[in-house]
């Protein structure tokens, strides 16, 4: 995937993307548990996005209402052991003729379970290194 800073995202994308993340914010709200990291500690993370991104130790992708979803997981080990989800939408971006990848929701959990829940869709394959 190409990186891009001047994309911009037509408004019936920006719409669905809209109420995606109030989907999956809600479906966070809902499982995310009383010993796990709060909404005002997922910020602490962000510098971790890009590695996620890059280097998932797994990622999924599916198609929801004509639009395709991947989802990016990657876990750390350390003095607090976390996982970082990332969710975003894959858009067409004619000028590139590539995909540009926009980010709904991301976050991070010490819970398994959690992340099951946003494990959704096809693996990726990752590309084997020799």
């Amino acid at each position: 995937m190409e990186k891009r800073e001047d994309f911009s995202i037509p408004e019936d994308v920006a719409e669905w993307i809209g109420l995606k993340k109030s989907d999956y914010l809600s479906k966070l709200i809902g499982l995310l548990g009383a010993d796990d990291f709060g909404f005002e500690e997922f910020h602490l993370f962000d510098d971790k996005i890009p590695e996620t991104i890059e280097s998932p130790d797994k990622a999924y992708e599916e198609i929801q209402d004509g639009f395709k979803v991947r989802t990016y997981i990657k876990s750390y080990s350390g003095k607090v052991p976390f996982h970082q989800i990332i969710l975003g939408a894959l858009v067409n971006d004619d000028e590139l003729n590539a995909s540009v990848f926009i980010p709904i929701l991301s976050f991070v959990s010490r819970k398994d379970d959690l992340v099951k829940e946003f494990s959704v869709g096809s693996v990726i394959a990752r590309q084997t290194l020799n």
